[in-house]
C-alpha cells in the first residue's frame, strides 16, 4: 500500500516541524542510537519519550494528533504508539523499517504497522524516495533483503505526507541541497520495540 497527500499542514505549522529537524540535527550531535527516537501515545502519555525540548514536542504532538493520526485510523485499527525522528539532508541505502535490537538479536523482521515519511522543508534536487517494488516481507520472517526488478520514485514534495505498507525495501537517493523529513512508524500499543532503521 502506498498513500500520499500534498498540502498537509498550513505554513506555521510547517515551520515549526522544520524548527524540529533543526533540533533533531542539533541532537545527533551529542546523542547517539536509541536516544535519538521518540516515542508518542494516543492513549498512554507516560510512555512518550524524547530528548527534544518542550516546545519541539508540542510542535510534533500537534501534527502526530491532528494530521497524521486521522490519516493512519484509514488503514490501522486498534490501538498504537507511534515512534518518530527526523532526516535532515541525508541519504539511506536500501532497508526495511523494523525492530533493530530484535533484528541484531534473532535475525528476524519485525516490523511495524505502518511508515510514513512528512516533508516540512524541501530545497534541493535528488533526495526522492525509492520503493523497491516486491511482496512486502512478512512479519517474523528472517533471511536477506528481497530481490526487485523495479522501483517507484517519490520526489521529495514540501509539505507531502507519504504512507507505506510495512515490510517494503525502500532507500532516500543522494540530493544536493536541503531536505527535512520526520518519520514515523506505528507500533502496536503493547509493544517494547526499540529503534527502527
Amino acid at each position: 500500500m502506498l498513500h500520499i497527500i500534498d498540502n498537509v499542514l498550513p505554513e506555521p505549522e510547517l515551520l515549526r516541524l522544520k524548527m524540529v529537524c533543526d533540533d533533531h540535527a542539533e541532537l545527533r550531535e551529542n546523542l547517539s542510537g536509541d536516544e535519538l527516537f521518540s516515542w508518542w501515545s494516543p492513549h498512554a502519555p507516560k510512555r512518550e519519550r524524547s530528548p527534544h525540548t518542550p516546545e519541539a514536542i508540542a510542535a510534533i504532538d500537534h501534527y502526530l494528533s491532528h494530521k497524521l493520526q486521522p490519516v493512519l485510523s484509514l488503514f490501522l485499527h486498534g490501538t498504537y504508539d507511534i515512534e518518530w525522528w527526523c532526516n535532515t539532508n541525508n541519504d539511506l541505502d536500501w532497508h526495511i523499517d523494523k525492530d533493530e535490537a530484535e533484528g541484531k538479536r534473532s535475525g528476524r523482521y519485525v516490523l511495524p504497522l505502518m511508515s510514513t515519511v512528512f516533508y516540512p522543508h524541501v530545497s534541493c534536487s535528488g533526495g526522492e524516495l525509492l520503493l523497491a517494488d516486491h511482496p512486502p516481507i512478512e512479519n517474523g520472517s528472517r533471511g536477506p533483503l528481497p530481490q526487485f526488478r523495479s522501483v517507484i520514485t517519490i520526489p521529495p514534495v514540501l509539505n507531502r505526507l507519504v504512507v507505506f505498507s510495512p515490510g517494503l525495501l525502500h532507500r532516500i537517493n543522494p540530493l544536493e541541497g536541503e531536505r527535512y523529513s520526520v518519520a514515523a512508524n506505528a507500533w502496536p500499543h503493547q509493544s517494547g520495540v526499540s529503534a527502527t532503521g
